[in-house]
Order: C-alpha cells, then sequence, then structure tokens
C-alpha cells in the first residue's frame, strides 16, 4: 500500500494513554447494540458481524475483496479499533478499485437524468448505504407529485447516539467525553 498506516498505529494504537482512557470504558453489549438498532462502527465494535456492503451489497462491493473488522467487548476502544481497520480495507478496496479500472474509459463521466421525476402514488422505497458512521437510509412515499408525500432520513448519527446511556451508566464524568467521541456523532445529523 502506497499511504503508511504504520505510522498512524505507532501514534495511536500503541499509545498507553489513548488505551488507559478506552479499555473497559463505555461498554455497549452485543445485546445493547442490537437492541439500540445499533450500526457501524458502534454495532461491530460490540461484536456484530453486519456491514451493508457485505449483507446487501449495492454498486460495485460484491467484486471486491475486504474484511469486516469486529470488536470483542464493545467498549470505546473496540470502536476506535473498528475504525482503524476499517481505514485499512477502505485502502484495500482502492487498490482493487485501481487495479480494475487502470484508465477510466472514454467518454462522458455522468449520465444525464431528468430531474423531474414523478412516480406512481403510493409507492414507498427505502434505500440504505453504509456510511463511515453506520447505516444512511431514505425512505420515500409518492403521492404522484413531484414531491414526495412522506421523506424520512435514518441518520447513523441519531440512532447510535441513543444507545449513550447504556454506554455511559456508572463511569465518570471524565469517561463521557470518550464515550461520546467514541460514537462519532455530527450534531447536525442529530438535530434533524
Amino acid at each position: 500500500m502506497s499511504l503508511n498506516t504504520r505510522s498512524y498505529e505507532e501514534l495511536l494504537v500503541e499509545n498507553e494513554i489513548l488505551i488507559a482512557r478506552s479499555k473497559h470504558i463505555g461498554i455497549l453489549s452485543r445485546e445493547q447494540a442490537i437492541n439500540a438498532s445499533a450500526s457501524g462502527p458502534v454495532l461491530r465494535g460490540s461484536g456484530v458481524l453486519w456491514d451493508i456492503r457485505k449483507a446487501d451489497p449495492y454498486l460495485i462491493y460484491d467484486r471486491y475483496d475486504f474484511d469486516v473488522p469486529v470488536g470483542e467487548i464493545g467498549d470505546c476502544w473496540d470502536r476506535f479499533w473498528v475504525r482503524m481497520e476499517e481505514i485499512k480495507e477502505s485502502l484495500r478496496i482502492l487498490h482493487q478499485c485501481f487495479e480494475e479500472f487502470v484508465e477510466l474509459p472514454p467518454g462522458p463521466y455522468r449520465t444525464p437524468v431528468d430531474w423531474v421525476f414523478h412516480p406512481p402514488a403510493g409507492r414507498e422505497i427505502y434505500s440504505r448505504i453504509e456510511s463511515p458512521r453506520g447505516e444512511l437510509g431514505y425512505y420515500l412515499v409518492s403521492d404522484g407529485g413531484a414531491n414526495p408525500y412522506r421523506f424520512r432520513v435514518r441518520g447513523p448519527s441519531q440512532i447510535n447516539l441513543t444507545a449513550l446511556k447504556d454506554m455511559t451508566v456508572g463511569h465518570k464524568v471524565a469517561d463521557a467525553i470518550a464515550i461520546l467521541g467514541s460514537i462519532d456523532i455530527v450534531m447536525g445529523e442529530v438535530d434533524r
């Protein structure tokens, strides 16, 4: 790999302070993660092997070989470790893409799309992807017009934040910073 991830590992993964402040802190058990509908590194950090790119492949993910890192006990350390391993797996996917598409084919870089689309009334769809924070899903119901009758977004930050109480009970106030950081939320998404 051209990007040297070893320097990041030396700086973070082998850091005694990081290990001491994250091991056995903010444990979210497998059952708690599933019950909270957690996704992404929060769910995988709790030992659940679930990645939409593997379970329900979309785009071209089924063409590539990559592993899904899974934690053991669901603490801050496991969530951090899962994210570090996912960087390596992302690089692995990119290298496979570069091997497959050594050169971009000639032609337009996008397909022209009619932006005014009227799906039949009563039509509903839920579509999802595996974003860096977890499952990002969109639910739409059509009434036959150009705008959806119903539109909802399932953002991973908001869903993963619901497990915060399970992770913080019994810990010190100082641990709350590490626990909240290990969820990796975006407040704009939570505020929706």
